[in-house]
């Protein structure tokens, strides 16, 4: 297909008013980047291409027109995503929430000189925070690398909750709260700190090899995400995600069982699972969550 006409049908009535149509040259608009821009071009209408999202109709469902437009029709729907943020920024600011929700308890447990937890047990869990999330902020900005561009603003909202609340409540213990259990497992800070350190670092190698990888598929043209059958990853669906799981098994330990850090590590680990296990599926393999051919 070189030069044909195409009909634009709208599913955002608000910021597309009208179906149109237009021409379309695949030598002109080779890819969905430029395709798009000239269907705001068409509009007249300013609205910031990463809102924009075209599909096309495939036995009377919605898929997305792939970015080589390799499965254009002559219908192609368009729709106004609403504000987007960064996929960047929206992890930076998920991470930021534990940083400063955490300093603040702790400086307020060491304000009212809280007496009924181990000051020692609270100062390495608070730190073993503050480690963790500020690594996480340092591969946000230099190591990730983000398929979408943006995401819809709602979003950064409802991702926060799990980090900004959820993890935040894990900081009340330095406040003496969530010890019901009255476990005391007396683990030496030096053991905690160790194999903290270990998974931290084994975490970190496998978003160095993503990005590696990734990288590499790049330079190759191939956007989509290939299995990777090196180190961790020969026996790992996802060890990144593993070693994530085994870091706050760590944490949770250390702080001798605390309520609020089991819940946050049971809810992690859950959703990690599930990623992990999608994964599988997309890849057609069988590889283990957490543990090398077990599970």
């Amino acid at each position: 297909m070189s030069s044909s006409e195409i009909n634009i049908k709208t599913r955002s009535k608000k910021a597309f008013r009208k179906d149109i149509s237009i021409s379309y040259d695949s030598k002109v608009n080779g890819s969905i980047k430029d395709l798009t821009a000239h269907i705001l071009e068409a509009y007249k209408s300013k609205l910031n291409p990463n809102r924009i999202r075209l599909t096309v109709l495939d036995k009377d469902k919605q898929v997305p027109l792939s970015d080589d437009l390799s499965n254009i029709s002559n219908d192609v729907y368009i729709k106004d995503l609403g504000p987007q943020i960064s996929w960047r920024l929206v992890f930076m600011i998920e991470y930021f929430g534990p940083i400063l929700i955490h300093s603040i308890l702790y400086q307020l447990s060491l304000y009212y000189n809280i007496n009924n937890t181990n000051a020692e047990i609270s100062k390495t869990v608070y730190y073993m925070h503050l480690i963790h999330y500020a690594k996480r902020e340092f591969e946000s900005i230099f190591v990730h690398s983000f398929s979408n561009a943006t995401m819809p603003l709602f979003n950064v909202f409802k991702n926060s909750f799990h980090y900004w609340i959820l993890n935040g409540l894990i900081g009340l213990g330095y406040l003496g709260y969530g010890f019901n259990l009255g476990i005391n497992l007396n683990i030496k800070s030096a053991y905690c700190w160790g194999v903290f350190t270990i998974f931290e670092l084994c975490n970190f190698f496998c978003h160095i090899k993503l990005r590696l990888v990734g990288d590499e598929l790049l330079k190759k043209g191939i956007k989509e995400r290939k299995p990777i059958n090196e180190s961790f990853f020969k026996v790992l669906v996802s060890p990144n995600y593993t070693f994530e799981v085994l870091s706050w098994v760590v944490v949770t330990l250390t702080f001798n069982m605390n309520l609020f850090a089991i819940l946050f590590l049971l809810v992690s680990s859950v959703q990690m699972y599930l990623w992990a296990m999608k994964k599988n599926k997309k890849y057609g393999t069988k590889k283990a969550f957490l543990i090398p051919y077990i599970f």
